[in-house]
């Protein structure tokens, strides 16, 4: 049975390792189902992204932003901390995450659609930057930061028209790119943008630094990408000319860069590496703004990194609790495990394939397909026709790729308690997020609430 592991997975007598943990040890000593994380592959994707684009953005420094979304366990992001990795906050409760977990303020992007006065008057006071989404945000913040006497660090996020990109969303299949981009709500379009930057370049509240652009998980060819760039670094240099003599500080490219297996590939193929993606998005950026007479030295740029730095640090591991075969009408055998896809949701929202492997088996050959399947009520069907060898209830079977997403988007469904997190360094592991009680799960509720008459 073949297995593409690297990194911080390896086989030790027959078990599946990350870093220098047996697998299955964790899962007997932490329970199942669970998430476990490696501070080491962490730590070195995050190195390895901020070095790949300042290798090829020679114009200026390079800042990574994590997407917090991604994975928001305290411990995890307080590792990202001692890395000097900022961060992209969405929305107020990421905010609040985000500060609670250590993040210098000026290191985080307040980012997303609809923001809250009480949002916008935290970030101001804090000192993170404002990523602007409309006027309406514009007109909250300049009442705020007036009434505060105090200035606002902000840039605009657009969302450039993107008609090169003619390619199939991996998304949304049926859609080429440039049409499922538009379903995104973030983003002023370039003429609506014109008008906004024009208005916040005239108030002496506003500092406008720069500008951000998300194209996100649509492909994993770096053509795409490149055509990404390439339609930023015009729009950048559209709205330069718009606001002469204005020019940006630092731009934003976002996140959306797939992980190494690429769990979202429709045809499940690994992405290239994270360089090429650096080098081709570094340099069609700096040519488009040449190109558009804006020049590029000095510019800070930004990454907001979320599978790409993320999914290929976790596992979620499981038990097997039963083997069930049948004859007919179809020769079938399922795999039951006590995890769900409700704790691994991409499976739903993206079809994403988290590859399983037999933990307590690795170096046992298959004998048969056989699906894998969870404990909920839905179809909930992990993988499909999997290459298994004989196992049994007690068994661990481990999901690869998981650390992003997947425990900041699972559910409660059938109210189940969602599972904890390990941190594992070297040969230790920790329990940093402890697993959910169905006490905790019905913790909300208040059925003997006394009526108010309306």
């Amino acid at each position: 049975m073949r297995h593409d592991l690297e990194g911080h997975l390896g086989i030790v007598n027959g078990h599946l390792w990350i870093e220098q943990c047996d697998v299955v040890a964790l899962a007997k000593r932490f329970g199942t189902p669970l998430y476990v994380i490696s501070e080491g592959q962490l730590r070195g994707n995050a190195r390895a992204l901020r070095a790949a684009f300042a290798r090829h953005w020679v114009h200026g420094p390079v800042e990574i932003l994590a997407s917090l979304k991604a994975n928001y366990v305290i411990a995890v992001r307080q590792l990202l901390n001692s890395e000097g990795v900022g961060c992209d906050a969405f929305g107020s409760n990421e905010l609040f995450t985000a500060l609670r977990a250590g993040v210098p303020a000026n290191r985080i992007s307040v980012n997303g659609s609809a923001k809250s006065d009480q949002l916008l008057r935290s970030a101001v006071i804090e000192g993170a930057t404002i990523t602007l989404d409309s006027e309406r945000e514009l007109d909250a913040l300049l009442a705020i930061t007036r009434a505060l006497d105090k200035k606002a660090r902000v840039r605009i996020r657009v969302r450039p028209d993107y008609l090169a990109l003619t390619e199939p969303s991996d998304l949304f299949p049926a859609m080429a790119i440039r049409d499922a981009a538009q379903l995104y709500k973030p983003g002023v379009e370039p003429t609506a943008a014109r008008a906004l930057g024009r208005r916040a370049l005239a108030e002496k509240t506003i500092d406008l630094t720069g500008l951000m652009t998300h194209l996100g998980r649509h492909s994993a060819d770096p053509a795409v990408w490149v055509k990404m760039a390439e339609g930023f670094g015009a729009l950048v240099a559209e709205l330069c000319a718009w606001w002469t003599p204005w020019t940006p500080r630092e731009l934003d490219i976002g996140g959306g860069l797939p992980a190494p297996r690429d769990p979202t590939h429709p045809d499940r193929r690994p992405a290239p590496p994270i360089d090429e993606f650096a080098t081709r998005i570094t340099a069609a950026l700096g040519a488009a703004l040449v190109a558009g007479g804006v020049e590029p030295d000095g510019i800070l740029l930004q990454v907001e990194p979320g599978r790409s730095l993320f999914a290929d640090t976790g596992l979620h591991l499981s038990r097997v609790v039963h083997v069930k075969t049948q004859a007919r009408p179809l020769p079938t055998t399922w795999i039951e495990v006590d995890t769900t896809e409700m704790f691994m949701p991409d499976l739903m929202i993206e079809h994403a394939h988290f590859t399983p492997v037999f933990a307590s088996r690795m170096t046992s050959d298959p004998l048969g397909l056989a699906h894998i399947v969870g404990i909920s009520c839905g179809f909930d069907l992990l993988a499909r026709d999997v290459p298994a060898p004989l196992v049994e209830a007690g068994d661990t079977v481990a999901f690869l790729d998981t650390g992003a997403y997947q425990d900041a988007a699972s559910s409660n469904f059938d109210v189940l308690g969602r599972p904890g997190t390990v941190l594992v360094n070297g040969n230790r592991a920790r329990l940093v997020k402890r697993h959910e009680t169905v006490e905790d799960v019905l913790g909300r509720d208040a059925p003997d609430a006394a009526e108010i008459v309306l």
